[in-house]
């Protein structure tokens, strides 16, 4: 048993002792690896750190090349930028007035377009203000283009405005259509076409038909001015380029003037033309009155349809009384006739006074509502008043239209009634003197046949 274990002990440790040289072996190849290894590490190190110090050497011969170029840049950008702030001093100098330049032109722009709005060649040059609008508004320098666009535009302007010129345009009519017509624009005055005459409105910037076109005399001119064959011809112009014309819109009528009168107005016009009526049938009474008088003196018989033949028929009657009763009897029939002749004359001289006073009632009427209006909105608005005086003072217009007819009317048929009363005295004293000289005679007959 012991041998056996002696054994078994023997045989193991000559295992265990090959397993350590083998593992003895192991190591000391592992370990000339890692020293072959390190040795190459160290020569790879070894030419790394020469090479690295090469590249430091030249990295920094490097550097103090580019720390010279450095200091020559900053050399330089120090002259450049002291170049830089004396340009920009000179700039500064020189830009002062090109900045006057620029600002004056902006505002000229605007200034421009602002004109051209309302006048009447944009008509015929349109886009023109939109144009100007984006150069003054523009927060850019202007460009010499666009200070040869303000150019253009301000000569353009001052050549077309001193010109007559004929273009198509559309322009708005009283009905509101659109209508494309040749137009004729006299300078900046006046413009027209063979219709009548137009008016600018800058809101649209386009040409409107008048609402009321002048009178008939002025719109003679457009013909003429279309029709004439001579090189001057005459046009009528607007000074206030056509602030006058589209006035005439606010213009009243005549037939809105004697609204304007009221019931007073009407009362005048009302009397104004009865009396007229009646003058015209007391003129033709009179008329025909003396006319069968003139017939009468030119006549043997005796007609009584005429004062003159009523008269000659008293004396026929009271011829063989004595000649103070023969007067008398033609002076009263004279007498009688002369409320006919003047019947209705002293209403026409009434009438004639009294239209002027309903005018001035009217006015008077008139004037007080008007002062009630500005007691109760005050005086703000010029255009209230003035319209309400100019209101009031309209019956005081009629009256005196009335009134200045009617008082002539009056005189010519007064002096006629008077010019037949003159004739029925001179005829009525002739006769006495005629019968007069007869008794005379007859007397004078009878004495000599007496004796």
């Amino acid at each position: 048993m012991k041998l056996l274990i002696i054994l078994t002990v023997f045989l193991l440790g000559n295992i265990y002792a090959s397993q350590l040289d083998n593992l003895l072996h192991q190591v000391e190849n592992e370990n000339m690896k890692e020293v072959h290894i390190d040795k190459k590490r160290e020569a790879k190190f070894l030419n790394d750190l020469s090479a690295a110090k090469k590249q430091l050497q030249e990295a920094k011969i490097a550097l103090e090349e580019q720390k010279k170029v450095t200091k020559q840049l900053k050399d330089k950008f120090k002259v450049q930028k002291e170049k830089i702030e004396t340009y920009n001093l000179q700039l500064k100098k020189n830009g002062e007035s090109l900045n006057d330049l620029f600002t004056i032109a902006k505002q000229d722009a605007k200034d421009l377009s602002s004109f051209l709005k309302g006048s009447m060649t944009t008509t015929e040059f349109p886009g023109r203000s939109g144009l100007l609008n984006k150069f003054a508004n523009s927060h850019e320098n202007p460009t010499i283009n666009n200070l040869y666009e303000l150019y253009k535009d301000y000569f353009t302007e001052i050549v077309t405005s001193g010109k007559n010129t004929s273009y198509q345009s559309n322009i708005v009519t009283t009905t509101g259509e659109n209508k494309d017509v040749l137009v004729t624009r006299i300078g900046l005055f006046t413009a027209f076409d063979k219709n009548g005459y137009l008016y600018y409105d800058d809101s649209i910037r386009r040409f409107v038909e008048l609402q009321r076109q002048p009178r008939d005399k002025y719109l003679d001119f457009i013909d003429k001015y279309y029709n004439g064959s001579s090189e001057v011809k005459p046009a009528l112009i607007d000074p206030t380029r056509g602030v006058l014309f589209s006035m005439l819109k606010d213009r009243p009528t005549i037939e809105q003037r004697i609204k304007q009168g009221g019931v007073i107005g009407y009362v005048i016009l009302s009397l104004g033309f009865l009396t007229l009526l009646f003058a015209a049938y007391k003129y033709i009474s009179l008329f025909i009155t003396e006319r069968k008088i003139k017939q009468q003196i030119g006549s043997d018989s005796i007609k009584e349809n005429n004062p003159l033949g009523r008269i000659l028929k008293s004396f026929q009657k009271h011829k063989a009384k004595d000649i103070e009763t023969v007067e008398s009897k033609l002076d009263s029939v004279i007498v009688k006739e002369i409320p006919s002749i003047q019947s209705g004359l002293p209403m026409i001289k009434l009438v004639a006074a009294v239209a002027p006073l309903l005018g001035l009632l009217g006015t008077v009427t008139g004037m007080i509502e008007t002062f009630q209006s500005i007691t109760l909105f005050g005086t703000g608005d010029p255009k209230l008043m003035a319209g309400g005086i100019s209101q009031a003072l309209m019956t005081t217009v009629l009256g005196l239209v009335v009134a200045i007819p009617v008082l002539f009317i009056y005189n010519i048929l007064n002096s006629k009634a008077k010019e037949i009363i003159e004739i029925l005295t001179q005829q009525s004293s002739s006769i006495v003197a005629e019968h007069l000289d007869m008794l005379q005679e007859n007397s004078n007959d009878y004495k000599q046949f007496s004796e």
